[in-house]
Parts: structure tokens; sequence; C-alpha cells
């Protein structure tokens, strides 16, 4: 709030991706390529090895790589993996779920690209070319009812917003059971700060202690965070 609606109209510009991947990922392949890093798929971390208050050498499923003298970790993982690889490490225990609907169906003409709904199950309707995609916050209470009865109950909703026939188009529902750390005092203060006891090692993830929630923007922030730390070390 400080951050954002305290600073006025010209803090408060939402920007809206029409995917991810193009917005984030795609971009970030891109620099790291044209930077010469190398990119690697399909590799489970397995194990943290530490010697002498650093991290000596990272342990995946088909090898092992060995950290020099003046390389540093970034480990942005979830936090319940961080927990495996990290010893003592203390992270947030409780997790909340995001409900997603994707519908593909084109738009009303000047439908607004975000609308919020109040008093239905639907949260947020954001329209796109070719679809409508909806997000339901805090989705616990749904996430373990069939997809199909979902994504019928939820058009409805939608549909009633949009003016949309009833009728429902094709559809896909995406679950995440873990999505965010439960949003509460006694699950803050087990959000770790970036800084490990191995003087080589950071942390980053919108679960790391930020000042805020479990956001985009937090994870941002806390990349950043952890890239200043790295590159000082």
């Amino acid at each position: 709030m400080r951050n954002t609606l305290a600073k006025g109209g010209a803090a408060c510009r939402p920007l809206i991706a029409e995917g991810l991947s193009a917005a984030f990922i795609e971009p970030a392949l891109a620099y790291l390529g044209e930077h010469h890093g190398t990119i690697s798929f399909g590799k489970r971390l397995r194990e943290i090895e530490f010697a002498s208050g650093r991290v000596r050498s990272l342990k995946f499923n088909d090898g092992e790589i060995a950290i020099r003298e003046g390389e540093a970790i970034i480990l942005a993982v979830p936090p319940w993996v961080a927990q495996t690889l990290v010893p003592g490490l203390r992270v947030p225990t409780e997790f909340r779920a995001i409900l997603n609907a994707h519908y593909s169906v084109a738009p009303p003409p000047q439908f607004p690209p975000i609308l919020g709904l109040i008093h239905g199950t639907v949260e947020w309707i954001f329209s796109f070319p070719g679809r409508l995609s909806i997000t339901i916050s805090g989705a616990d209470r749904l996430i373990d009812r069939p997809r199909e009865e979902l994504a019928a109950d939820l058009w409805r909703d939608v549909a009633a917003v949009t003016g949309l026939p009833a009728e429902l188009p094709p559809w896909q529902i995406v679950k995440e059971k873990r999505a965010t750390f439960a949003a509460s005092p006694d699950q803050d203060v087990l959000r770790p700060e970036p800084t490990t006891g191995w003087r080589n090692l950071f942390l980053a993830g919108d679960w790391v202690q930020t000042g805020l929630p479990a956001t985009i923007e937090g994870a941002i922030r806390s990349g950043e965070r952890a890239a200043r730390l790295a590159m000082r070390e």
C-alpha cells in the first residue's frame, strides 16, 4: 500500500502480461544467452555439499558441479524443496491454493482487460484475444472438486458478467495447491532472509522475507536483492 496507492496514480500503473512466458521467461533466457549463460533443463538438484562455511558442490541427478572460490549460488526453489537442501533452514509451512480457468472464447466487444467480481465464486476475469481467463486466490475450498464440475460452475459466473452464451466453451483448469504461503503473522515470521549460514549461498523467491506478500513483485524484489548479495560476494 505504501509503495503504490499512497504514492498516487503514477506509482499504480497496472501492467497486463498476455502470458508469463512472454513477459518474464523468454526475455530472461534471451538475456542469459546473450551474456554467455548456460541453461540446463530437466536436472533436479539432489544435494548441496558444504565445507568450510561455503557451498562446495551441487549434486544433480546426472552429476556434480564443483563451486569454485569466488562463485556464488542463488537457490530459487519452493520453500519445501529449499528446506531439504539447506540444513536448519526455517521456511513457511502452511500454503494456500490458487485456481485458474481458461476458456477458448472471444471476449465481448469493449470488455475490459481486467474485471473484478463481487459475490461470485470467480474473483478476477482477464480478457485476451480469443480467450477469457479467471483466477481465484485462497482456493483451498475448491481445489479437490472435479475439473469438469469446476469448469461449468465458473463459466456460469463468467457468462453472467460477459453476457456470453451459457453453453460451456472449450476449457482448461489449472490447480496449484501450494501456490502461496499462508499470509498470516505466524507464517510471515518463518520467512528467511536471503543470506544463509554459508557465505556463498543466497535464497530467492516470493517466500523469502521481502516485506511483500507472495506476489510477482515480491519475487522480483527477492531476486534483485539476492543478485546484489551474490555480486558482492
